[in-house]
């Protein structure tokens, strides 16, 4: 058997690769957390489908390209939504409704609105939530307001308790607050805590099929703290509006302290003290308000207002003293203010934040959204050097099999051609071999060794008996033995060669079936080494996509590095107009404060100069 000595691997079949293997890839990289890497991935892809077009729309969005996602979503929208290669309608829906947040997030509720317009939600509700309050964000205040509160209606959706409380505002702003409050009632007692029961106690009392079915809406205990105090935040804000004060401070009264909105309750309750001229109480609670919110305007008001309550007591001295302080808080906060907002630099958006920094990026979503836009772009510039790196790796990878299949193909396929181009010579004579012998009769031309060689001989000795036979017919002597010894010498290798002919023709088929059979293999393998050269315009194809990719790389870095400058030239400009409103808000309160100090000095300076008097 013939055999040649190529490579296993690279003459066995090629491995199976899912069509979506690059998804699956793009996809583990997203899950670690990894944009870049996933995004890279799903180029190298030959084609996509619209699920991996999708994903692809989301990485630009996190990576802060909108424009880009814009692009590859626009264009999945304008395919049709029937047939094989279709995308499904819960993967349209969520695209249609996470762009469509984005752009609101954004300040575009034009583009908002077209996106929200085109979800199309099925009989099953799913995403029915989501939609409802993405489009009251979107339209507020005119959104619809039903006729009873949608709380069955939007069972099982966990947006529930926001889009029922927004219609209870619409309801307000409308003049209907008893409608509202019965709303808000109403959704408080559809909030509940879970039980902290494990597992295997809910197992063993009986109780076991609460861990599948709960009963209610069930929230997180941080969530259902948020949306319950949120709520009564609401009700107490309508028993305002309504003059309902002591109804309104029963409900402040035992707000948590630890509250997320426990500075707006604070401020819900000194708006209240300040009605009900509770001065004691309401000096606390500006106190209070000056304390933990620092360069907040609340905060500013409240150190006038401490003037203005003593004032109201006719404390007169007390109230100077308020606001002589007030007068140095203000000098102080103007101080800080001019100290913490100088201009910000790429590393202090990660640590090193002032106060006054800090809190401008929380309270303002522009703000906020600008730091963390050049928070993603310091990430990818972070991550440009790997991916330059494995872009170089892949390279290296694609060149090396390149050079090797090119190496096969040189060296291999001469060799490999010419051997079947002997073996198939072989063969075809070899039939032809056997076909001619097989209408011979004894096959003579097969036959080989000792016989043929003895066979050879008697023939031979019967020629020259022949040519000797008329001689010796002659003489008298002449014995007619000789001839009968040859004919039957000839007989006897006749029937030697004929018992043994069976067994010499089924060994030359069995030597035909070998050269067919390496004939065939050598067929085969070079199919395969003309796969191999299909397979090499495909890596030329890949090293020149690696090449423009790294090319678009580095010319990426340089976009993202502008861009980057220009987000934070946007930012330290915005933190400036902040800072220059404010310094005007305090510039206005301390003139308003120091018309108030003044007045307290006319007041108490009649006073002073009789007690001089009298003194004298």
């Amino acid at each position: 058997m013939l055999t040649l000595l190529l490579p296993s691997s690279l003459l066995a079949a090629s491995p199976v690769i899912p069509d979506n293997w690059h998804y699956r890839q793009a996809a583990w990289a997203f899950y670690l957390q990894q944009p870049e890497q996933a995004l890279e991935t799903l180029q190298l892809a030959k084609a996509q489908d619209p699920r991996t077009a999708l994903l692809e729309a989301g990485l630009y969005l996190q990576l802060a390209m909108p424009q880009h996602a814009a692009v590859i979503l626009q264009h999945l929208l304008n395919q049709d939504d029937v047939g094989d290669n279709a995308l499904p309608r819960t993967l349209r829906n969520v695209a249609l409704l996470q762009f469509a947040r984005y752009q609101l997030e954004l300040g575009n509720k034009a583009l908002a609105q077209r996106y929200l317009a085109q979800v199309q939600i099925g009989a099953d509700g799913q995403w029915l939530g989501e939609q409802q309050l993405l489009s009251q964000l979107i339209y507020w205040p005119d959104i619809s307001l039903p006729e009873t509160p949608p709380i069955r209606a939007l069972a099982g959706q966990s947006e529930m308790p926001y889009i029922v409380s927004n219609q209870a505002l619409a309801l307000a702003r409308a003049g209907q607050s008893d409608v509202a409050l019965n709303w808000l009632n109403q959704l408080q007692q559809q909030l509940r805590v879970p039980e902290q029961r494990g597992f295997w106690a809910l197992l063993f009392s009986g109780q076991w099929r609460s861990l599948r079915a709960p009963a209610g809406f069930i929230y997180p205990a941080a969530e259902k703290a948020a949306l319950s105090d949120y709520v009564t935040l609401l009700k107490a804000q309508l028993h305002i509006d309504r003059q309902e004060l002591a109804d309104a401070e029963a409900l402040l009264a035992s707000f948590p302290l630890d509250s997320v909105l426990s500075d707006t309750a604070l401020g819900l309750y000194s708006h209240i003290l300040t009605e009900q001229r509770h001065i004691p109480s309401l000096l606390a609670v500006l106190q209070q308000q000056i304390k933990q919110q620092p360069f907040s305007l609340t905060a500013w008001q409240g150190a006038t207002r401490l003037g203005e309550q003593l004032e109201r007591q006719a404390n007169f001295s007390d109230a100077l003293a308020a606001y002589q302080w007030a007068e140095q808080y203000y000098q102080q906060q103007s101080s800080l203010i001019n100290q913490q907002a100088r201009p910000l630099q790429v590393s202090q958006l990660q640590q090193g934040l002032s106060d006054w920094q800090q809190l401008q990026l929380t309270e303002h979503n522009d703000l906020y959204r600008l730091s963390q836009d050049i928070l993603t772009v310091e990430q990818q510039l972070a991550a440009a050097p790997v991916r330059q790196q494995r872009l170089q790796r892949l390279t290296q990878v694609v060149q090396f099999k390149l050079g090797q299949q090119q190496q096969l193909l040189s060296s291999r396929l001469p060799q490999l051609t010419g051997l079947a181009a002997t073996l198939k010579q072989r063969y075809d004579d070899l039939r032809r071999q056997i076909a001619d012998a097989e209408q011979q009769p004894l096959a003579l031309s097969l036959t080989d060794g000792d016989t043929y060689q003895q066979l050879r001989r008697v023939e031979q000795a019967g020629q020259r008996f022949a040519s000797i036979e008329n001689a010796l017919n002659s003489d008298n002597n002449y014995d007619n033995n000789y001839a009968q010894r040859l004919a039957r010498l000839r007989g006897l290798l006749h029937w030697h060669y004929s018992d043994n002919s069976a067994q010499g023709r089924y060994q030359r088929r069995q030597q035909l079936a070998a050269i067919s059979s390496a004939l065939q293999t050598a067929e085969q393998q070079l199919a395969q080494l003309a796969a191999q050269g299909s397979s090499t315009e495909r890596l030329k194809a890949q090293q020149q996509r690696l090449a423009q990719l790294s090319a678009s790389q580095q010319q990426l870095n340089l976009t993202l590095l502008s861009q980057q400058q220009q987000l934070l030239a946007q930012l330290n400009q915005q933190l400036q107009q902040q800072r220059k409103a404010q310094l005007a808000r305090l510039t206005e309160l301390q003139r308003h404060n120091k018309q108030s100090m003044a007045r307290m000095m006319e007041r108490l300076l009649p006073a002073a100069l009789t007690q001089a008097e009298v003194s004298r």
